[in-house]
């Protein structure tokens, strides 16, 4: 599987660019949830819509300076989900968020040692916990909203991409299964406050990676899953950021040359 029909574009300015804000919005419901959102102050950074089968159904939570993560009901009333927690982001059928959590004593400031993940029911309100007792951070969701993708390096010494469903079974070890950083195998994870990006139809995601330089940009990867979410092949697309899937399955990402920043668009298969 490789990157294929590969040419330089105009720049195309990313959303994710301007829309940076100290507070994070995830909602579904359509225009009439994100109306609600916005008449109660918050910012909007990302806006989910939600499935046909989920159309009458709404979640709204957001992200407060302080890290508090906040629900809002119908009736435009926020309440406190969390304390200390990571971006949150909803489920494909819009029942739930998934989210990660700094432990109860944690102070700005303090090395993150440990953090878990945890899924809030829409419906009832409640959170359950998934993981623990390591330091899983950066959770997403897999297209069809059974599973949970998110990042570790203290479960096996490596960073690495792990699955485990919504009910916290079935935990597994997807990238770097038996190898170090050092290894011709190893796949890098994605940059921490990165975007990964599905393309939800094949089960592909392209992401881009932290550079082990200052200054300079890092990787934009690919990995395609099987049906039961382990890795069929992993690659890189060259150095560049701000990779998106277009609607013709191709991807369009920047890169840095020559002091000037270029458009690429590559065709994945």
């Amino acid at each position: 599987m490789h990157p294929t029909d590969v040419r330089c574009r105009s720049p195309r300015r990313n959303l994710a660019m301007w829309m940076a804000s100290s507070l994070l919005l995830a909602a579904c419901g359509g225009a009439e949830a994100y109306a609600d959102a916005e008449s109660a102050g918050v910012a909007a950074q990302s806006l989910v819509e939600p499935s046909s089968e989920s159309a009458d159904r709404r979640i709204i939570v957001y992200q407060t300076t302080s890290l508090q993560l906040m629900r809002m009901d119908n009736q435009g009333t926020s309440h406190l989900v969390a304390q200390r927690t990571g971006a949150p982001e909803v489920s494909p059928d819009g029942d739930r968020v998934v989210y990660a959590k700094l432990p109860d004593g944690y102070r700005e400031g303090d090395v993150v040692q440990r953090s878990e993940l945890y899924v809030l029911n829409a419906n009832s309100g409640k959170s359950d916990r998934v993981t623990e007792g390591f330091d899983d951070s950066a959770p997403v969701w897999t297209p069809d909203g059974r599973t949970v993708l998110f990042q570790s390096m203290q479960r096996s010494g490596v960073p690495s991409l792990w699955r485990v469903k919504a009910n916290g079974k079935d935990l597994k070890q997807v990238t770097n299964v038996g190898t170090t950083q050092f290894s011709s195998a190893y796949i890098p994870t994605p940059a921490l406050g990165g975007t990964l990006e599905w393309d939800a139809d094949r089960r592909i995601i392209v992401y881009t990676t932290t550079s082990l330089r200052q200054g300079e940009d890092g990787e934009v990867r690919v990995i395609s899953f099987d049906k039961d979410y382990d890795v069929a092949s992993a690659y890189s697309l060259g150095t560049g950021f701000g990779p998106v899937w277009t609607e013709r399955g191709t991807v369009v990402y920047s890169r840095n040359e020559g002091g000037r920043v270029v458009s690429v668009e590559v065709r994945v298969k």
